[in-house]
């Protein structure tokens, strides 16, 4: 993919002129004002007739900001169900979003974007939201039902369990040390490729982690844990600013093992196709799992712990809300679960 502004480059078009001459080459104003425009009109009216006779919607809506751009954006998705019963999502809206982030102004916003597109309150189903108190108040005033995000809370769980135990926690900090001096590095990261070439692996950098990135902890721990043998053979030679005791390595491999099926689940409701209908089973799931004790446990006892304290008091009351309820009743996955 490339901008619009290629058709300006000198380069570009004279490839364009030689290959052929006949062919006028629009300007980068008509992509912009006039082509774009064009498009997206089409787009807008195809969704609308799409939606026209929909009688239940869902949305999904967030407040996020762009690596590129400082300003933030509030979206808003549609999802429905078509008359063959096909699950159909499309995004109506991501607008500059203007001011303090209180729930009047986002539900105003909100609010607006189902007014441009001629969609009553009384059609949208539930609006999935993430968990900040100001969402979740937006909703109330607009006197929509709504449902926080299940994937955040989880990850709210994990990082819970995490910081819970001191030696796991101290473990963590260390392979973030290790991981960063990589990445900040171009000459080591040349080093761990070239063993890495001559233990016959596939060259693959280690994960960073990143407070805002779901799973990204499980990632960087495994990845640790991978390339294992190819870190002992660079601090052979090579300084490290912190390394890893015998001790410490079985710590994350065990806190690999527990923070699995989170990572998974946290997959699994992220795709397109996941539903409020898989949350009350991947609940009772990880509450089984964290309450199952056995001899790995050792070293990682008070993380367990905390990761199913942590589970029972935030979903603590799921299995009384009314949509995840009917949910999982009606899907017939769970019926001889």
């Amino acid at each position: 993919a490339q901008p619009m502004s290629v058709v300006e480059d000198e380069g570009f078009r004279r490839l364009l002129e030689y290959l052929e001459p006949r062919y006028s080459l629009p300007s980068r104003k008509y992509f912009s004002e006039t082509a774009l425009p064009e498009l997206y009109k089409k787009v807008c009216e195809h969704i609308s007739k799409e939606i026209k006779d929909v009688k239940s919607m869902s949305f999904t809506t967030d407040i996020w900001s762009s690596a590129v751009c400082p300003m933030s954006l509030l979206s808003l998705t549609v999802h429905w169900l078509d008359v063959s019963c096909t699950r159909c999502d499309a995004m109506l809206q991501a607008k500059n979003f203007h001011g303090s982030h209180t729930s009047d102004t986002i539900s105003a916003a909100i609010k607006e974007m189902l007014d441009q597109w001629h969609i009553p309150l009384n059609k949208v189903h539930v609006i999935l939201r993430d968990n900040a108190s100001n969402m979740k108040k937006a909703m109330d005033n607009m006197g929509v039902r709504s449902l926080g995000c299940f994937a955040h809370t989880l990850q709210l769980v994990v990082n819970e369990g995490l910081l819970s135990q001191r030696s796991v926690s101290d473990a963590i900090a260390i392979g973030r040390q290790i991981v960063g001096h990589f990445k900040h590095s171009p000459l080591a990261y040349l080093r761990l490729q070239d063993i890495q070439l001559q233990m016959q692996m596939q060259p693959k950098r280690l994960q960073q982690d990143v407070k805002t990135r779901w799973n990204s902890t499980y990632l960087m721990i495994q990845s640790l844990l991978e390339q294992k043998r190819v870190l002992g053979a660079y601090f052979a030679d090579n300084d490290l600013p912190s390394t890893l005791t015998a001790n410490q390595w079985a710590l994350l491999e065990k806190t690999s093992i527990v923070l699995a099926p989170f990572e998974e689940l946290t997959r699994k409701v992220s795709s397109a196709t996941a539903s409020t209908a898989d949350v009350i089973p991947a609940v009772t799931v990880l509450k089984r799992i964290l309450a199952k004790e056995g001899d790995a446990d050792t070293g990682i006892k008070a993380m367990k712990k905390t990761l199913l304290e942590a589970v029972n008091r935030r979903f603590d009351s799921v299995e009384d809300e009314l949509l995840y309820a009917l949910a999982t009743l009606l899907d017939p996955r769970y019926k001889d679960r």
